[in-house]
């Protein structure tokens, strides 16, 4: 745990928590934007990544240690994690911010928030609570709505069909755009050339997520799949792109894998990648609007142990757990779920892709739509975020 006691000062203190990659991207749009809105005096704390490091934030802890997945991934981390949430509120009181600012993680983040509600006198308490990245209530356990509605002040949902999910329970939500809308156009040719691919040899993506479970789950099975390929595409590249977190098991792991072809990359290679991929094999997530957006054709993919399988299976909603899929109310990316996700079902989706007539223009029409529907005016999901945070605090002077 890092601590640093130069918090004093009247400028206003933002307290944002970010527990994955993605949320760290969030986080570091929100500080770039509260900077520019508050005319440089916006001041940071809290728990991020390299991103939000970059703008300025000491992390409180390493936010790899949030990075936990399913039921049974967070059974044995529980004493840790309970003794971090309340070091966590101890140190948002201590710094007293005028909001703590909540990104994802929900299994962490909405905890810490709901402990900072409890210790406030009212839900108009000093401290507003925000955060970001709307539960998906949509998906499985539909009850959490409510439940957050009684100690968050203001929810930003990243999605056009969720605010009403939340608004129905007296929970201020607004919609504001997602941020993968905004990605700068990319360039195959440009990534094909820098790793020497041919232009008329098929690019395989493969995505395995962000987390170690993930991870160790998911890339057995693709290496498998790869075998299974090569004997219809001899020459199939397959490149993988390796977010920090994951990035020495992914080596790892792949290291003994004996296949001609294979590369691995900086996730910060994504959209040329993308642009440059015929077809991808990704675990579900945010990483798979970004692959519709990009016009992939994708299967996805979601695999977990025993116990997972068994809860899972019980309690989500099977169709709404592609979010390209979920967006466009019919399903353009095939899901394989849990014992579904094996070699042979994934050379069979895999190959429906590739013998579907005309997928590019399906991809072409359906990133069209896309690109609509999460549009949430003309600005940056991160100017919206910032304003919506602005307008819930009473610090008129500081940002005028």
């Amino acid at each position: 745990m890092i601590e640093n006691d130069d918090y004093s000062g009247n400028d206003p203190l933002f307290y944002i928590i970010a527990g994955e990659v993605s949320g760290d991207a969030l986080g570091a749009g929100i500080m770039r934007s509260l900077k520019e809105k508050t005319l440089g005096k916006a001041r940071f704390a809290g728990i991020g990544g390299s991103q939000m490091s970059s703008e300025g934030l000491i992390s409180l802890f390493r936010m790899e240690e949030l990075s936990v997945i399913g039921i049974v991934g967070v059974i044995p981390r529980i004493p840790k994690f309970l003794k971090m949430i309340k070091e966590t509120v101890k140190d948002i009181f201590r710094k007293d911010p005028v909001a703590l600012i909540t990104i994802d993680s929900k299994g962490f983040t909405l905890r810490v928030a709901k402990q900072v509600h409890a210790r406030q006198k009212t839900k108009q308490g000093k401290i507003k609570l925000l955060h970001m990245v709307a539960p998906t209530v949509w998906a499985w356990r539909p009850g959490r709505a409510k439940e957050i509605s009684k100690y968050l002040d203001h929810l930003m949902a990243l999605f056009p069909f969720e605010p009403e999910y939340f608004t129905c329970h007296g929970l201020k939500t607004t919609f504001i755009g997602h941020p993968a809308n905004e990605t700068k156009k990319a360039n195959g040719s440009r990534f094909r050339k820098s790793f020497s691919i041919p232009n008329d040899v098929m690019v395989l993506s493969l995505l395995p997520g962000s987390r170690s479970s993930e991870v160790n789950m998911l890339l057995p099975v693709f290496e498998e799949t790869i075998l299974e390929l090569r004997k219809s595409y001899v020459n199939l590249h397959i490149v993988i792109p390796v977010v920090p977190s994951v990035e020495d098991e992914v080596k790892s792991i792949t290291s003994k894998w004996n296949h001609d072809n294979v590369m691995l990359v900086g996730n910060q290679c994504n959209q040329d990648l993308f642009a440059a991929s015929d077809f991808a094999i990704a675990a579900s997530g945010t990483v798979t609007l970004e692959l519709a957006l990009a016009e992939v054709p994708t299967v996805v993919v979601y695999k977990g142990n025993a116990v997972n399988a068994l809860i899972g299976h019980c309690l989500v909603n099977r169709d709404a757990i592609v979010l390209p899929n979920r967006i466009l109310e019919r399903p353009i990316f095939p899901l394989l779920l849990q014992n579904e996700c094996n070699p042979q079902a994934l050379v069979t989706s895999l190959m429906g892709l590739i013998n579907t007539t005309f997928i590019g223009e399906e991809m072409k029409l359906a990133s069209t739509e896309i690109r609509k529907s999460l549009n949430a005016g003309n600005d940056t999901s991160s100017n919206i975020a910032a304003q919506v945070i602005i307008s819930e605090l009473d610090i008129i002077d500081a940002v005028t």
